[in-house]
């Protein structure tokens, strides 16, 4: 469904940018850089930009994990997961798609995430 369909419909919505977390030439280490990282997420979360993200369960073009953004531009959300110590050490490269959200539902969130 392309963005003009929804527009047509009179539905709003809103451009967020889903940071796809590819492995990198330097995969390998990984987990010496996963808990910068984490605290790299918790940086994100504390500036309200970062809506959700996780590891994969099995990888998807080969993507093995992501994380969802709400800021002002694609070059804006580079400019984030640039800062990312998983893609800084080169374990990961990310891939950016524009994701126009038409709603969330608040209460689908699962009571252990809130």
């Amino acid at each position: 469904m392309s963005n003009d369909n929804v527009e047509d419909a009179g539905i709003a919505s809103v451009p967020y940018y889903l940071v796809l977390l590819l492995p990198g030439e330097n995969h390998a280490a990984a987990a010496e850089h996963f808990a910068a990282h984490v605290r790299f997420i918790e940086e994100m979360e504390a500036a309200n930009v970062v809506l959700l993200g996780g590891a994969f369960e099995a990888p998807v073009g080969g993507a093995e994990g992501a994380y969802l953004l709400h800021c002002g531009s694609e070059a804006e959300a580079l400019a984030w997961a640039a800062r990312d110590p998983l893609i800084q050490s080169g374990s990961y490269r990310p891939q950016v798609v524009v994701w126009n959200l038409v709603g969330v539902a608040v209460g689908a969130i699962d009571a252990a995430l809130r």
